[in-house]
C-alpha cells in the first residue's frame, strides 16, 4: 500500500485535524501532499503536526493576497486532490471554491471537509469534536452509565472524518480513472461519526431503537465485559464462544454458571458479580497470562503509551522509530496496511519549509 497512490498530488488548504489525518493516510499510501498553511501557523511545530504532517510539503500563503492566491491556483492546475476545511462560503469569498478550481482543472477531486456540511440548518455552526460525540450518540454508547460522563482523551470525530474522507477521495479517484472527470465531495464530520453507529444502532422502528436496544443488552453480558483486578488495573474479557466461556467458568470453579454467560438479566448479573469477585483475587497481568494460556480471550486494558510496546503492532510496522525535523529521536504510530519494505517517511516540516522550492519549480519537490 505504500505506493498505491504514487503520482497523486494532494493540496491541503486550511485543513484542520480531520483534513490533516486524511492527508496523513494518503501520504502513507504514496501520495504527495502539500499543506497550505495560514500565516498564524508559523512557529514551533505541534505534537499533532509531528505525527500527522510527516512526509508532507509545507508552504505559507495568505489567500486574501492576490499574489499568494495565484500560487495556490497554479498548484491546483495540476493537482489531483484539494482538501479544504473552511466554513461554508469562505472558499467562495477567497476565490478558491470548487467552481473556480474546476475551471482550471476539471479532473480535480475537491473535498470540502467541514463540521456539518455545506448546507442544512447547522452548516455554519462552530464545530468541535466533543459536540459531535455528544449529539450523534457515540458518546453515550461508550459510557458506563447515563449520569457520569467523562470526556474522551482522543478526537474520535476528527479521526473518523479523516478516514472517511480518505476513502471517499480514493473512491472518487477510481471513478475518475473511468470518466476522466473530477468531482466535489461534500463531507461533514458529524455524518462521518454518526455512520459508525450503523453497526449497532442503525435502525429505529416506530420510534423504538430496535438494533440499539439489542446492543445495550449485549453490553451487559458477563463473558464480554470489563473487570477490575486486584491491582486496580482492568482486563477486557471476550470469552464469547461456548468453548472459551465454559473453560472460564470451569477454571473459576462453577461451570454451571456458564449457561448465564450471555444473559443480561438477573442471572447474568449474578454471573458477572461472580466473575468480578474472582478477578479481584489477583493482578490484571496474572489473569492475562493464566487465562490466555487456556485459550480464553482476554486482554489488559492499556494506555496508548503501553500500546507502543505491543509486539503485534510492532511486527505489523505500526510502531516506528523516527526522528523529528531537528534530528531528535521519536517513536511514532505508523501507517496501516504498509509493510516494513515501505520507504521511510520524512519528518513533519516546519510551516513554510518548502516555500522557496515550490515557488521556483513546477515539480513542487
Amino acid at each position: 500500500m505504500h505506493d498505491a497512490l504514487q503520482g497523486v498530488t494532494v493540496l491541503e488548504v486550511g485543513a484542520l485535524t480531520p483534513g490533516k489525518y486524511c492527508g496523513y493516510l494518503m501520504t502513507g499510501w504514496g501520495a504527495k501532499s502539500i499543506r497550505i498553511e495560514r500565516e498564524t501557523q508559523q512557529g514551533d511545530i505541534s505534537n499533532e503536526d509531528l505525527q500527522l504532517n510527516r512526509g508532507k510539503r509545507s508552504m505559507v500563503l495568505n489567500l486574501r493576497d492576490e499574489v499568494d492566491r495565484k500560487v495556490l491556483l497554479d498548484l491546483a492546475r495540476t493537482a489531483d486532490v484539494l482538501i479544504e476545511s473552511y466554513r461554508p462560503g469562505v472558499t467562495k469569498r477567497l476565490g478558491i471554491d470548487y467552481d473556480a478550481i474546476r475551471g482550471l482543472n476539471d479532473r480535480i477531486i475537491y473535498c470540502s471537509l467541514s463540521g456539518f456540511g455545506q448546507d442544512g440548518p447547522d452548516a455554519n455552526r462552530a464545530a468541535y469534536d466533543l459536540l459531535f460525540q455528544a449529539e450523534t450518540g457515540i458518546f453515550h454508547t461508550s459510557q458506563a452509565n447515563n449520569t457520569e460522563y467523562m470526556t474522551s482523551q482522543t478526537y474520535l470525530a476528527d479521526s473518523t472524518a479523516g478516514l472517511t474522507a480518505a476513502f471517499a477521495i480514493t473512491a472518487a479517484l477510481q471513478a475518475r480513472s473511468h470518466t476522466g472527470m473530477g468531482r466535489h465531495i461534500d463531507l461533514s464530520i458529524q455524518e462521518s461519526l454518526f455512520s459508525l453507529l450503523s453497526v449497532s444502532h442503525g435502525t429505529v422502528r416506530d420510534g423504538v431503537p430496535v438494533s440499539g436496544r439489542d446492543s445495550v443488552n449485549r453490553s451487559h453480558r458477563p463473558i464480554y465485559n470489563i473487570y477490575q483486578a486486584r491491582d486496580g488495573r482492568s482486563v477486557a474479557l471476550t470469552a464469547f464462544s461456548e468453548a472459551s466461556g465454559r473453560a472460564l467458568f470451569r477454571y473459576f470453579g462453577d461451570e454451571d454458571l456458564c449457561q448465564y454467560g450471555h444473559d443480561f438479566g438477573q442471572r447474568g448479573a449474578e454471573a458477572k458479580a461472580f466473575l468480578q469477585r474472582c478477578f479481584l483475587e489477583h493482578d490484571a497481568q496474572y489473569w492475562v497470562e493464566i487465562l490466555g494460556a487456556l485459550e480464553i480471550e482476554i486482554a489488559l486494558v492499556q494506555t496508548p503509551e503501553e500500546a507502543f510496546e505491543n509486539k503485534q503492532l510492532q511486527s505489523r510496522n505500526m510502531i516506528l522509530d523516527t526522528k523529528d525535523q531537528a534530528g531528535q529521536k521519536l517513536r511514532q504510530i505508523g501507517f496501516p496496511a504498509t509493510s516494513r519494505r515501505a520507504p521511510a517517511i520524512e519528518p513533519a516540516p516546519n510551516a513554510g519549509a518548502h516555500q522557496p522550492s515550490i515557488n521556483e519549480g513546477s515539480d513542487h519537490e
